[in-house]
């Protein structure tokens, strides 16, 4: 068995059982991964994957746990103010000096920095990791030529195939005193980036007096202006943020669509899981925007009129959205499962050790994870 050190500083809640079943597969795979992390963000939830019990990162301590740990592999994604530059930039050297490889992970090249002085320093960080593991092949684009040999992806997603939802569909609208009949969801922290206030502009103006659509948002961080002017207007819900998984899967069950004007994320897994065509304008997104087809699982706008002409003919065209709804299922059970992402990992570290031994040598080995994926017939949301 070989000890993996993954550098994590800040826990958040919902990669936690991503990170219990990543441990699991990577275990039956001859990995044990440790996890090291300086801050937590739900400590009620229960942590099955071994993790570091230190919380001050520091050269000093790194050494030491690769010592006293035995590490065999160190992955590094890339907080950048946190622990700072300077303990990674320094503990790429260590490792290195420590005769133990470091690979990087994390989406790649930041495109919302798309700077060519960026670039430059991006690729000479990557000269000097031994591996990249990218959160999707999209990320490939900015990294030289004569790095991708070294680089896997674990295609970014989320844990959401186990949540079920116990209610229908009324039964969960009337739990959220939602009365409409077609849903437009709109999910994630709700900052300016996001382009709200576009998509609160066409609601307003096309369906403020429509009780049958409504508008949902979930999230974090909603503008004051953003606020002000959806104040009082009864098809508008507006929930805050939700944490609980299964609250939000039953949010995602009841929307017709999803849309988010500006920079898209793992919003976007969500949707597509559900079946929900996701419409967005040609903007900077994150990596998960890969998973989008333009006019198969979903509709990219080049502006804001564009934009309220494609949520018109998508609402009331049942024909149209069946089809990108079918394509987003079809998506994510072909891109974006749990398997996908793990794969990712353990072929990267496959290109170091040779897919070793499991600890139990009976075991199966490169097992999928979540195996009824395999059989789970892929079906539109309607």
């Amino acid at each position: 068995m070989k000890n993996v050190l993954l550098l994590y500083p800040e826990m958040l809640f919902y990669k936690i059982s991503i990170f219990n079943k990543l441990s699991a597969f990577l275990e039956l795979n001859g990995y044990k991964l440790i996890i090291w992390y300086r801050k937590i963000y739900d400590p009620n939830k229960e942590c099955t994957f071994s993790f570091v019990q230190e919380t001050n990162m520091t050269l000093k301590n790194y050494t030491r746990i690769i010592k006293e740990n035995k590490i065999t592999a160190v992955i590094d994604i890339l907080f950048k103010k946190d622990p700072g530059y300077f303990f990674y930039f320094f503990s790429i050297f260590r490792t290195k000096k420590l005769h133990v490889p470091i690979i990087f992970y994390g989406q790649g090249i930041d495109k919302q920095k798309d700077q060519w002085w960026r670039n430059i320093l991006y690729n000479l960080t990557y000269f000097m990791y031994d591996g990249i593991i990218l959160y999707t092949p999209a990320g490939k684009s900015k990294i030289w030529k004569r790095f991708h040999y070294k680089i896997t992806c674990a295609n970014n997603t989320l844990d959401i195939d186990n949540i079920k939802i116990d209610e229908d569909r009324d039964q969960v609208k009337s739990k959220y005193r939602i009365d409409s009949t077609k849903i437009i969801l709109t999910t994630g922290r709700l900052h300016s980036r996001k382009k709200i206030e576009i998509l609160s502009d066409i609601f307003i103006k096309n369906y403020k007096n429509s009780p049958d659509i409504a508008w949902v948002l979930v999230g974090p961080g909603l503008s004051d202006e953003v606020i002000k002017a959806i104040k009082g207007i009864k098809n508008i819900h507006f929930l805050g943020p939700i944490y609980d998984r299964k609250k939000m899967a039953e949010v995602f069950s009841i929307a017709d669509l999803y849309c988010v004007p500006g920079a898209l994320g793992l919003g976007i897994v969500e949707a597509l899981y559900w079946g929900l065509p996701v419409l967005t304008m040609a903007v900077n997104h994150g990596p998960e925007a890969y998973y989008l087809r333009d006019d198969q699982n979903s509709l990219i706008a080049r502006d804001k009129q564009e934009l309220e002409q494609m949520i018109q003919n998508i609402l009331f065209n049942d024909e149209k959205r069946l089809v990108l709804s079918g394509n987003a299922r079809k998506v994510f059970f072909e891109e974006a499962t749990l398997d996908k992402m793990f794969e990712g990992f353990n072929l990267q570290l496959n290109r170091f050790f040779m897919s070793p031994e499991p600890e139990n040598n009976s075991a199966e080995r490169t097992i999928p994870f979540n195996t009824k994926y395999k059989d789970e017939t892929i079906s539109a949301k309607y």
